[in-house]
């Protein structure tokens, strides 16, 4: 091949990296550090449910907007936006590029009304769209003391995707997905899920009295109840006894005291509030997943949205964070109601590509089944991952048995799903690759680090 063949390919392959494909690398991201989110994200005012007249009044939050900007009584600043969450004790977050950041999105509602309901918040204009992995550092806080809490102590973090990102992704008004956690354990239901498929949660599926929408969600620890082995072991970061229960962190109590709350004694088995969670939603095709310190407790499957006989459409292409008070009630201690919120840190969205996937027929387990998937289309050109191609090169082939052996009997690796390259480091591995074509090394330049 000559040299200038050699050459126009590079150059081909480089502005296809950047300007064919605008999904490369991160998609997103959000630190908060800057104090300016505010400029950045819309707050969406929830909708009250305590009684058939008050149903569409807004919930009352630190994020009320016009044309109801002093529903809760005060003046709101958006501090939420930028809440140093030091003040509270509360450690930096696991994945601050800077170690000494304490500030991030602090979400509380129903702070001085009776409602059931709630809000949520979404960057600007965000459109996602393809395959897509969100991660954030979560934070819940409650009020006590425990473990049955305060009055009005149980109330939900949320976290969706799939949301026009302009109205509440909460309970009963979600236009997306999202999933949600109860920060002190004190719920039947302290993990959920709900979809704009129906206004209340995902129900474990009853096979004596079946709802087949609940068919579409799975709940891995076969319980929505934190007392759940599964959710035990992904709230055990911050218990030591691995009994599943621990005590709220000496300095965030004693910040609470000082706010006239008290957040003593032992959380319930499996409650995730009162420790960093480092949170992963994916997105991969129809299906949705989220994670918890790397473990999966909840799927959600979409593709029957597409059903013509049941067709639903997704709000949008954004992402949501809120808080929801699944109860009737407000907190009767009004300075302890400070430690009652959501808090986020550390937003990251990344697209995502599937490789050495020997699960072919997509139910989770690489088996026989998928062995014969492979065995009948062996051969096949053009082929789709559902014909038995197991690493994406659109062949059926002895590579794609290999990847069905090593990954027989067990769900694919979580090292199966892989962020795309950024530009950048494309670019530099294209470099690479016509250097070596030409037979020569390029000089030495300055690392080039295209992460933010």
């Amino acid at each position: 091949m000559s040299i200038r063949k050699i050459v126009g390919i590079a150059a081909s392959l480089a502005l296809l990296v950047f300007f064919a494909n605008p999904s490369f690398g991160q998609l997103y991201s959000e630190n908060f550090d800057d104090g300016n989110a505010v400029s950045r994200w819309t707050a969406n005012a929830g909708i009250g449910f305590d009684d058939p007249i008050a149903a569409e009044q807004p919930m009352d939050t630190n994020f009320d907007t016009f044309p109801f900007p002093d529903v809760d009584g005060v003046n709101d600043d958006f501090s939420g936006f930028a809440f140093d969450y030091s003040a509270h004790g509360i450690p930096p977050a696991p994945n601050n590029s800077n170690p000494n950041s304490t500030i991030g999105l602090k979400l509380q509602a129903s702070l001085f009304s009776n409602r059931l309901g709630g809000f949520s918040a979404s960057p600007n204009g965000l459109n996602l769209t393809g395959d897509y992995s969100i991660t954030f550092d979560y934070w819940g806080s409650s009020i006590g003391s425990f473990p049955l809490g305060g009055s009005s102590s149980t109330e939900m973090s949320t976290f969706g995707l799939l949301t026009a990102g302009t109205t509440s992704q909460s309970i009963l008004s979600a236009d997306g997905v999202f999933f949600g956690a109860v920060a002190d354990g004190g719920s039947g239901a302290d993990y959920r899920v709900y979809s704009t498929e129906r206004n209340y949660s995902y129900q474990l599926f009853d096979p004596a009295n079946p709802d087949p929408i609940d068919e579409h969600a799975t709940y891995f620890a076969g319980t929505r109840n934190g007392t759940g082995q599964l959710y035990i072991d992904a709230t055990g970061v911050g218990d030591p006894g691995g009994d599943g229960a621990f005590m709220v962190p000496q300095s965030v109590v004693d910040a609470g005291a000082n706010f006239g709350a008290d957040l003593t004694g032992p959380l319930f088995s499996g409650a995730a509030g009162f420790q960093w969670h480092e949170m992963e939603i994916r997105k991969v095709g129809a299906v949705i997943d989220w994670y918890m310190n790397g473990i999966k407790l909840i799927s959600l499957d979409t593709t029957a949205w597409s059903d013509p006989d049941n067709l639903i459409e997704p709000g949008g292409g954004n992402i949501s964070f809120g808080h929801n008070d699944i109860n009737f009630g407000s907190p009767t201690n009004q300075p302890a109601s400070d430690f009652l919120y959501t808090l986020i840190d550390n937003i990251e969205v990344n697209a995502i590509v599937a490789v050495e996937d020997a699960d072919f027929n997509g139910n989770g387990l690489v088996e026989g089944t998928d062995f014969l998937t492979w065995q009948r289309n062996l051969g096949t050109a053009d082929a789709l991952h559902a014909d038995g191609d197991a690493n994406g090169d659109m062949m059926v082939d002895a590579a794609d048995l290999a990847i069905w052996q090593s990954q027989f009997g067990s769900p694919p690796s979580l090292s199966s799903v892989r962020p795309v390259p950024e530009p950048a480091a494309l670019f530099s591995w294209i470099t690479f690759m016509l250097f070596s074509l030409l037979g020569c090394r390029p000089c030495r330049q300055p690392a080039i680090n295209g992460r933010g």
